[in-house]
Order: structure tokens, then sequence, then C-alpha cells
């Protein structure tokens, strides 16, 4: 029984094809963390044994934060900057899975190289490229280093995203081809690294644009891997939260509520627990210097209560936020809904007041 439900593959188009592969260099957040990250590099291979102590500090953070890129993408929302826990070795450790197997491939082609010769080894990395893609998808679904391996659910994400799916060992081949040139025409060791650790950035970008597609994030059915007690699963989701807010924060101090909202409602959308999310968005806002967006994102949050049907949880909204401004009223569809709500509930002093601003 396919693990994944089985489902006519959604077409990639150009645009969006190049728009994932351009993402590392056209935000901001993702630029930064690969400059810093190619510093740090650069730091580590041509700084000794200080060098090697760097790497060990850097490696985990690089495979980390490509995980962060793949799943952010997946989900269609914009990649957050490095954090310090990415520097860490422990915890999440499927995050880190990847590193291992990094090792364990270039490991298995110098054996294979070294014992059966080129061909083989040749064959052997084609056959990686080919499920890499696939598996980081499994993983990045599952958080499951085993489940990751498993052949099934490989071919489940490779039969559910159709011809979709190839486009990315493709551009894998191409990066590798592009890389070799870069070597052959003896490019500035500097340049050469960041080209090649932009590709890598690219890569994870793409492989979360092509799942994203299929909607594997919300759809797939592999089984749930063991899961962290409540309280570890609510300061991570905390912590997400943080990174969504953190990051539409800079879309509207910058001027763009627009961008900063949409780009919250985007995260609600994909948020396990979105009711309580709505609620945890509204009074983080309400913690700002600036009391306007939070007023305006109340105005939305009022909409989806209403929708909802909870009513005192609406009024309670409205009460909060005229005690900020006293004029503030819901949107011109909600004010309907918003007076009866109040009525409902018995506050006949909003309920007059809305019906004054109708």
């Amino acid at each position: 029984m396919t693990r994944f439900p089985a489902k006519t593959a959604n077409p990639v188009t150009l645009t969006e094809i190049i728009r994932e592969i351009t993402y590392p260099l056209m935000h901001a957040a993702v630029l930064m963390t690969m400059v810093f990250l190619w510093v740090m590099l650069s730091f580590a291979i041509y700084g000794g044994i200080l060098g090697l102590f760097l790497l060990f500090l850097i490696l985990p953070a690089l495979f980390r934060y490509l995980m962060v890129l793949l799943s952010w993408r997946a989900r269609g929302l914009e990649t957050p900057t490095l954090e310090v826990d990415h520097l860490y070795w422990f915890g999440n450790a499927w995050s880190i899975f990847p590193a291992l197997i990094a090792v364990l491939l270039a490991f298995g082609l110098y054996a294979v190289n070294t014992r059966y010769g080129i061909q083989w080894a040749a064959v052997l990395a084609i056959v990686a490229i080919a499920v890499m893609p696939a598996s980081l998808a499994v993983l990045v679904v599952t958080r499951s280093p085993i489940q990751s391996l498993n052949p099934r659910d490989v071919a489940a994400v490779i039969g559910r995203c159709g011809g979709a799916y190839w486009i990315t060992p493709t551009f894998i081949v191409l990066a590798i081809m592009i890389i070799a040139w870069l070597l052959r025409e003896d490019v500035v060791a500097a340049v050469r690294n960041f080209v090649a650790l932009y590709l890598l950035f690219a890569t994870f970008a793409l492989i979360g644009g092509v799942i994203r597609k299929e909607n594997l994030m919300l759809e797939a059915g592999i089984p749930d891997p063991i899961l962290p007690d409540e309280a570890e699963v609510q300061i991570e989701l905390d912590k997400q939260r943080r990174n969504v807010l953190g990051h539409a924060y800079g879309f509207i101090s910058r001027g763009n509520r627009a961008g900063g909202f949409k780009h919250i409602e985007g995260w609600l959308r994909q948020d396990p627990d979105p009711r309580s999310g709505w609620e945890w968005f509204f009074q983080q806002m309400l913690r700002w210097e600036n009391k306007d967006p939070a007023l305006l994102f109340g105005q939305s949050y009022l909409s989806q209560l209403l929708k909802d049907g909870d009513r005192v949880s609406a009024v309670k909204v409205m009460m909060r936020c005229r005690l900020e401004n006293e004029r503030f009223v819901p949107l011109s569809d909600d004010m309907e809904s918003a007076i009866e709500a109040a009525e409902d509930c018995g506050d006949q002093e909003l309920a007059t007041f809305l019906r004054s601003r109708v």
C-alpha cells in the first residue's frame, strides 16, 4: 500500500523552477546566511588546525540550515536566518542526518572506485543523485532518518511527483558539471567555493519547491515517527512562530504591512494549531511599541473567529482592541456578524457603538 496518497502530478513551470533556483540570492535572510557560512567555511578550509575546529562548529549549522530551507520552501514560506541553535550537534538529530549520509556516500564512492573502478563508482553516484531528493523529502516530512532510507517511501515520493521529480536530479547533475568546469578553468578558490555553496542552497530550495506542488507536507501518509513529549513540541512550535513573526516584522517595519500579514497568514495555514496560532500572533503584536499592526491583524483575527462561530472570543478581541484604540471597528464585511456577537454576549454598549459605525 502506497504511503503517499495517489494523485496526478502537478506540472512545475519554468517560472517556478527559476524562482526556487534563484531564491537563495533573491531573499536577504537566506543570502546573508549563505554569505556567513561561506566566510566561515573559507576560514575553516584555510585555517590549519584552528580551521578544523571551526569546521567542526560550522558543519552542523550548514546541514541544519539546508533542511530548514527545504522545509520552509516545501511550505511556501520565506526562510528565516541562521540561528544559534543550528550550531549545536545535539538536538533535532534528523536535521543533521544528511551530513552522515554525505560522509558515507563519499566513503562508498572512494571504496567502489578503488576496488571496482571509476565505472561502478559512476553508477553508484548516478543512483545516489536519482534517489537523494526523494530521500530528503521523506526526511523533512517525517523527521525520521530510518524512513528516509526506506525504498518504499522513496519510490512513493518519486511516483507522487511524477515527471516533475526529475527536475531536481537533473539540476544536481548540472551543478556538478558547473563545479567541474570551475575546477578545470582554475577559477579563484573563493569564487568557486561560493558558487558551489550557492548551488547546494539552490538544490535544497528546488527540492522544497517541487514537493510543495504536491502538498506533501500536508497530505503525506507516512506513519508518524516517535514524537517528542508535549512540552518539547510546544517549545519547537513557539520557536517556529517567533521566526515567522520576526520575518514578518521585517516587512512591517519597512512599511510593507500587507507582505508581513501575508507571511504570517501563510504560516497559519500550515500551523498544527492555527486557532492558538492566531491568538499567539495577535498577543505578540500587542507587545510592539506601535500597536497599529496589531489592530489591523486583529481585524483579520476577528474575521476568522466570526467565521468559526466563536462569538465569545470575537467580543474579547474587539474589547482588547478598543483598549488600544476606542475607535477600533471590524472589517465592513464583518460588521453585522460582530454586532450579533456583541448582542449574544450581552454587551449592549459594544453593539450600540458598532451600529453607530455602520
